[in-house]
């Protein structure tokens, strides 16, 4: 633009009046249109954002089964956390020491050193891949509770509760560990014993989950011997930001089975879901069943519209939002399938048959 100018000026001296208002009329004209054009062509950006890829049907996944072992007569691990498919965790029993606990990095499987012995760790939870918690019993079924902040393991050793086996937080600074006539609670500084409900034969507590920190639900069991029944009672908990409070119960016999809620909760897409022997929402003030297989008690899902469940015989079932599929890994897999994890992208679930684990990944 500048050398337009000058010749201009140049142009200019050598007019005459009458030719001289004519040329800067044209000048102008020229001067505009140029400029208009350099802004249609500078706005013409042919270069397109990149194209997201969608995630794949999760009815399609390619499935793959790991073997967890690890020289022990007897690795049962029934819980699997992640924060990706390149930091998943899976805790629970092994015979021997290391083996409870196992992280995958998206390539293998390796048991994880811990500042602690002889222990079993159920329950698994995290934020990011620099906070998780892990928590179980020591080998004397005092409460165990670890936390990882992506470079070391801190063992909160000084816990004076029983066998711990579900953990649950809304944020860093509101997390709840529940287990044997235990439930703890972290504010971020330092984890104390809460208060709840025990009847007088104990209770276990086996799954907590919330969609906030007033809104947080927990199950708990007890098994009382009533000749000639085995009987087992189920508390639904219920948490509204002050107390824990019973908000309602079930029992089963050798006869009768009148579950309502399950006895492991999650919730996605702002709802709560329970699976026990069924699959259960809560709707209102009530829980429905949305899926009556007798063979499911565990779940998982990364939102309402991906979500699995799977139990015995190696049952797994997933839905779209639409509908229910059964989902066949493998024809002749049969072992009982106790927890899941996904993110969306791709699934893990954790299975045992009494003296080996196995960890199938579908992606």
């Amino acid at each position: 633009m500048p050398i337009l100018i000058k010749v201009f000026v140049k142009i200019r001296k050598g007019l005459k009046m009458k030719s001289l208002k004519t040329f800067s009329l044209f000048f102008i004209l020229f001067i505009f249109f140029s400029i208009n054009f350099l802004l249609i062509i500078t706005s013409c950006d042919t270069t397109e954002p990149p194209s997201v890829i969608p995630p794949k049907d999760p009815r399609t996944y390619t499935w793959t089964i790991d073997t967890l072992i690890n020289n022990s007569f007897q690795t049962d691990l029934i819980r699997i956390w992640g924060t990706s498919p390149s930091d998943v965790y899976v805790g629970g029993h092994n015979a021997d020491f290391p083996g409870s606990l196992w992280h995958y990095d998206g390539k293998r499987w390796e048991d994880v050193t811990l500042p602690v012995t002889n222990f079993d760790a159920p329950g698994i939870y995290g934020f990011s891949s620099n906070d998780i918690w892990v928590v179980g019993e020591t080998a004397t079924d005092f409460s165990l509770i670890l936390h990882f902040n992506g470079t070391s393991w801190q063992n909160f050793s000084n816990l004076t509760g029983k066998a711990l086996r579900c953990i649950w937080g809304s944020s860093p600074n509101n997390i709840w560990a529940g287990g044997t006539n235990t439930l703890f609670h972290y504010d971020g500084i330092s984890w104390k014993q809460f208060p709840i409900f025990i009847p007088t034969q104990g209770i276990q507590l086996t799954s907590i989950v919330g969609l906030q920190k007033s809104d947080i639900y927990m199950v708990g069991y007890r098994n009382d011997v009533v000749q000639p029944l085995d009987t087992s009672f189920y508390y639904l908990y219920h948490f509204n930001g002050n107390d824990w409070l019973v908000e309602d119960s079930s029992y089963i016999t050798s006869n009768i089975n009148a579950r309502k809620f399950g006895v492991i909760l999650d919730s996605f897409g702002g709802d709560f879901y329970g699976a026990g022997d069924m699959l259960f929402k809560k709707t209102g003030n009530d829980w429905s069943i949305i899926n009556n297989d007798p063979l499911i008690f565990s779940l998982g899902g990364s939102s309402s519209n991906n979500i699995f469940c799977a139990g015995i015989n190696g049952t797994i079932y997933h839905y779209n939002g639409v509908d229910w599929k059964k989902i066949i890994i493998k024809e002749n897999f049969t072992e009982p399938i106790y927890d899941i994890w996904t993110e969306g992208n791709e699934a893990f679930f954790v299975a045992h048959d009494g003296a080996r684990t196995y960890i199938i990944h579908g992606k």
